[in-house]
């Protein structure tokens, strides 16, 4: 029960950063606001923020690392065999029904800094990659035919696919339903590839 009650704790201390930094960048600019300033702002210590966030630029990708670690434990979760296609839906699935994140009311400000700072881009792509390896490891272990640059093509084509689908529905303004019915479409179009593991 401790245990429960720490985690949530600690879900709602991170949380409570995330959402403080976010809404300082945009009212003060990403520049303007300071370490010191979120941490104010979520009524913690700065020595506090740095527990949960290595750096400031890392606070912009919160819900991008929840989203990585459920990716993680869903394909982990799926039973031996299961098909590509199958898998890729289960995790798109279970990834963007978190809260927040590009579904969240912050996701206009998200995506305008990561696109505008090149630290947050440079960012951003050390989580692509590490979603892309998550994926490629997962394939591998469930597809042992497969050799690591198949694995690894798939995987690309994938979190490239489900990337530039996001980033255009969102500067298309689309609301988060809309959002999410274009990554399964996505997964729709990539599937083709996916199936051709199967044969």
């Amino acid at each position: 029960m401790a245990d429960g009650l720490r985690e949530r704790k600690k879900r709602r201390t991170r949380r409570a950063l995330a959402d403080a930094a976010l809404r300082l960048f945009a009212e003060r600019g990403y520049e303007q606001t300071t370490v010191a300033d979120i941490a104010a702002a979520a009524e913690v210590s700065t020595r506090t923020f740095f527990a949960y966030f290595p750096t400031r630029e890392d606070v912009v990708f919160a819900d991008t690392d929840e989203r990585i670690a459920v990716m993680r434990e869903t394909l982990t979760a799926l039973p031996g065999g299961t098909p590509p296609v199958r898998a890729v839906h289960r995790m798109v699935e279970q990834v963007f029904a978190t809260d927040g994140g590009m579904f969240g009311p912050a996701r206009a400000t998200r995506t305008a800094l990561v696109l505008t700072r090149p630290e947050l881009r440079a960012k951003a792509l050390e989580r692509l990659l590490t979603a892309q390896q998550i994926f490629t490891d997962w394939l591998r272990t469930a597809y042992p035919k497969l050799d690591a640059v198949a694995a690894a093509t798939v995987s690309g084509a994938l979190m490239g696919g489900l990337v530039g689908a996001a980033l255009a529905s969102l500067d298309r303004g689309d609301p988060p339903e809309r959002i999410r019915a274009e990554l399964e479409h996505a997964v729709t179009l990539i599937a083709r590839g996916l199936i051709a593991i199967d044969e």
